[in-house]
């Protein structure tokens, strides 16, 4: 019994000791380091891209056949300006099949129109001077899963640079990477505007992951009386106490309420969080950030960019980001500085070859209520489009060339480029050097749109300027 009291003795003394050591280590270790197993967790220093860096962007690359000789011809100085940059990118809205090899079929649903590029675009684009290119859109999967699989295997082989898709959504909101001599330059995309069927997904267990895209998803929200919210719930039938839903809209009460009725877009915390991290990497392991957006929120028809769209740029510039650069609506949007740092809330078209589509599944005919034996696919789309894509601000554009001294912007050029706001036929979008009169009144635009955002636009020899102070 004695020899038993003292080994339990014993060991109560041990076993008092060896707390009494484990609290006197954590005491001497910060919190963060005792949450993170004993290292030291904490932001990577980067450096910024070398002095006299060039970035050119443009909008969204509708570029559905090799046109390089036709714009090098028209517009041999618009070819310059893209190949001059040191990097140049462009948001690629198509998908690339060969229809006589593709084992891609067209989806259930697309994001308007079935694109379709040949795959010899994909080297005329890199031959024409564009290196990186965001392919996080709404027409992500018109043709599938497979589709879009077979569009990055072009992507990679013709020498452009893609963010923004891949196998599943950790390897669509990877940050892409390209060396130049200037210094490595990183590239993330995302898609606040894309249709259900776009969106990648992770593994879990033996579930495999999703090809798809990186999506932004948003929700939208209407403020309306409570008289107003009452009559809803009662047509969503919606219970008491849960959210009125409608239309893809929730509803909530207001006592100012706006007619027509205010939508505002709420974003998803995780999406943002997530590409928020994936810019903070980003920054970590290049020297130039890029983060594109594709978004047509609030509408098409609309100049003016969601608030979400605003807050979401700026974080994004906080995480690191060098330049946000928008693009969805078809046409520009205004021009940011924040912090130093360019938003381009969008640089609408580069290119927009729509009208020129020799093949569309029958679903683009059912769409639009049309018999394919009373019409051939252009002149399909040459209906839609007249009715959709008339307006002239959906063919002028610019082209942004940013040139970096100590890893600041310190001048901003905008090119004013014409689709064929004139032309008619297969010309019609294919971008070309725009006339003065045309980039005058490009220009002028831009000017407008930007003022609200404190952007000052000189206009120089048909040039749009913006000039900031180097520190």
């Amino acid at each position: 019994m004695i020899g038993n009291s003292n080994t339990g003795s014993r060991r109560r003394l041990i076993a008092r000791l060896l707390l009494a050591g484990l609290a006197l280590a954590s005491a001497s270790v910060s919190p963060a380091l005792a949450q993170q197993g004993g290292m030291e967790i904490k932001p990577v220093p980067s450096t910024p891209i070398a002095d006299g860096f060039t970035f050119a962007a443009v909008g969204d690359l509708i570029y559905l056949r090799p046109m390089l000789a036709t714009v090098e011809r028209q517009s041999p100085g618009l070819v310059k300006l893209l190949r001059d940059a040191d990097v140049t990118f462009g948001n690629f809205e198509t998908s690339v099949l060969d229809l006589k090899t593709t084992k891609a079929s067209p989806g259930a649903e697309s994001g308007g129109t079935w694109m379709l590029g040949a795959p010899a675009i994909v080297p005329d684009l890199a031959k024409m001077g564009f290196d990186i290119v965001g392919h996080a859109n709404n027409h992500t999967v018109d043709w599938g899963e497979q589709g879009l699989l077979e569009t990055l295997e072009h992507l990679e082989k013709g020498g452009l640079v893609a963010a923004g898709t891949g196998r599943s959504m950790a390897a669509a909101r990877a940050p892409r990477y390209l060396d130049v001599a200037a210094g490595r330059v990183a590239l993330v995309s995302g898609t606040s505007s894309f249709s259900p069927a776009s969106r990648a997904s992770d593994p879990l267990g033996e579930v495999p992951g999703r090809p798809g895209a990186n999506t932004v998803r948003t929700e939208r929200v209407g403020k309306v009386s409570a008289a107003d919210l009452a009559a809803l719930a009662r047509v969503a039938g919606a219970r008491p106490g849960t959210p009125v839903r409608l239309g893809g809209v929730r509803y909530e009460a207001t006592d100012n309420p706006k007619t027509p009725v205010e939508i505002s877009w709420i974003i998803n915390s995780r999406d943002e969080a997530a590409n928020l991290r994936a810019v903070r990497q980003a920054r970590q392991v290049g020297n130039f950030v890029v983060y594109t957006l594709h978004n047509h929120e609030p509408g098409n028809g609309s100049q003016v960019p969601a608030q979400f769209a605003i807050d979401f740029a700026h974080k994004l510039i906080d995480a690191g980001a060098d330049v946000f650069v928008g693009h969805g609506p078809h046409q520009l949007r205004g021009i940011e500085i924040y912090k130093g740092k360019p938003i381009f809330y969008s640089l609408g078209n580069f290119a927009m070859m729509n009208n020129s589509l020799d093949d569309v599944p029958l679903d683009m005919y059912e769409q639009f209520g049309v018999n394919p034996a009373d019409a051939t696919p252009p002149e399909l789309l040459a209906a839609r489009n007249s009715r959709s894509f008339a307006d002239p601000v959906l063919y002028e554009s610019v082209v942004a060339v940013s040139r970096y001294v100590k890893g600041q912007v310190a001048e901003i050029r905008l090119h004013p480029i014409d689709l064929g706001t004139a032309v008619e036929g297969a010309a019609k979008g294919v971008p070309g050097t725009a006339s003065p009169a045309v980039a005058q009144r490009i220009l002028e635009r831009l000017q407008r749109l930007s003022a609200p955002f404190g952007t000052n636009i000189t206009i120089e020899k048909g040039v749009g300027v913006i000039r900031l102070p180097v520190q």
